[in-house]
């Protein structure tokens, strides 16, 4: 396995994408840019990092929430590193992540027991263990343009109403932190300049500025609360997150839900996930964690309820939560529930066609029912992502002799051969 200084572990978990969603809405709402227009990847680290690559890649640290007090530092540090995308930034860097999707899968941040499950193909322990290798380092920005993206991450946060003051105090916060502990080669001191010299550009942006003093969102608080909590539980030891979250409150349930779940208490998590969903049942993190816990536990019935009304409650369709489903389905082993996962999961494809692990899913729920030539197309597709070129080739091969003659399917693998008849070729 790669070290950390090595390997970049890449998680994937709902609430955490759509909260961060969010708080990148709220920033770009005076920008003609959009979410959609940048992807966001989230690294397992107990480092204080975030950087960005070429193009609108920005890689987060799951640590950078975790020693957030509010989610306004989390915002500020999202606008620092949107001002370096928007100010077409090039950067002196010994780091380069291209193709991601092609190097690194994810794994995923409540799903790693549940979508191991039935997983005989070795080839798929990469995509649950997700690493993109590197070769020498983290970013390392210029004095300049760390400077202009302060200063331009202060203009971000005042037009989005939040308080500019909050970029300080997380960098405050970080100065602190690494008094107290040794400075690793990833830390956010290493790839960015001073902390004091920061401030000082910060500093001068606040004073340029007639008022950028606002108030919080509640909501957003509370909201932020629970996935730092869901995250502790997620990234540090067990009794760590114990002795932090203590009491019986719904925050402090949520991360030893987590922690005990990974801990293999399983009776405690269905304990406190009872409790919150009782607290506030249209929350539908919390019914699909308790799903998770169930499936788990090869209780197949309520793992299938609980992610269907967590489906429900949701705001908006999310790709993981119809491939989930579509996990849980299959394990019944039958062609009833066979064929209702091969409908949630080609939701999750249309919603994310780089879902290599929905592919895969939906090979065998194509296998399950007897669609061979369905399921070669699949796996041609998984393949495609993975960067196997070869397999991808055959398995388009195979499905194409059986597979309906001008369907979908047949049209896709058609374009499949096409693309990678000259790259196999040439091998």
């Amino acid at each position: 396995m790669l070290t950390h200084a090595s390997a970049l572990e890449i998680i994937r978990d709902t609430e955490l994408e759509q909260f961060t969603d969010d708080v990148v809405s709220k920033l770009l709402k005076t920008n003609d840019l959009k979410v959609e227009d940048f992807n966001i990847y989230f690294i397992k680290s107990d480092q204080i990092n975030a950087f960005v690559t070429g193009g609108k890649n920005i890689f987060i640290n799951t640590e950078i929430i975790i020693s957030a007090n509010d989610y306004r530092e989390f915002a500020a540090v999202i606008a620092h590193e949107l001002a370096h995308i928007i100010g077409g930034h090039i950067f002196n860097t010994r780091l380069e992540i291209s193709n991601l999707s092609n190097r690194a899968f994810p794994i995923y941040l409540l799903g790693i027991i549940g979508m191991i499950t039935g997983a005989t193909d070795k080839g798929l322990i990469g995509v649950m263990v997700g690493q993109a290798s590197v070769n020498d380092g983290f970013t390392f920005y210029s004095r300049t343009q760390e400077a202009a993206a302060d200063q331009a991450a202060v203009n971000i946060l005042c037009k989005s109403e939040i308080d500019g003051k909050y970029l300080i105090n997380f960098l405050n916060k970080i100065e602190k932190l690494e008094k107290h502990n040794s400075i690793d080669e990833q830390s956010y001191r290493s790839t960015h300049p001073l902390i004091q010299n920061r401030i000082v550009w910060i500093n001068s942006s606040l004073n340029s500025i007639d008022n950028c003093k606002f108030n919080g969102d509640i909501k957003m608080q509370e909201r932020f609360e629970l996935l730092k909590a869901k995250l502790h539980g997620f990234t540090h030891p067990y009794l760590e997150t114990e002795a932090v979250y203590n009491s019986s409150s719904d925050v402090d349930l949520y991360a030893t839900a987590v922690s005990s779940y990974f801990q293999g208490d399983h009776s405690k998590s269905i304990d406190n996930m009872k409790e919150l969903i009782r607290n506030n049942p249209t929350n539908p993190f919390y019914k699909e964690l308790i799903g998770e816990i169930y499936f788990a536990n090869n209780d197949y019935i309520n793992a299938v309820n609980s992610q269907k009304s967590a489906i429900e409650l949701i705001d908006q369709a999310n790709d993981l939560y119809f491939m989930m489903i579509g996990n849980y389905l299959l394990n019944f082993e039958k062609k009833k529930q066979s064929l209702e996962a091969i409908e949630y999961l080609k939701k999750s494809i249309h919603l994310n066609s780089s879902n290599a692990y929905a592919w895969y899913l939906l090979s065998r729920a194509y296998a399950q029912t007897g669609s061979i030539p369905l399921a070669n197309y699949a796996t041609a597709e998984r393949y495609f992502i993975s960067g196997e070129r070869q397999l991808s080739y055959e398995f388009a091969l195979k499905a194409l002799k059986h597979i309906e003659e001008y369907s979908p399917e047949w049209y896709r693998s058609n374009d499949l051969i096409e693309i990678l008849k000259k790259e196999v070729s040439n091998r």
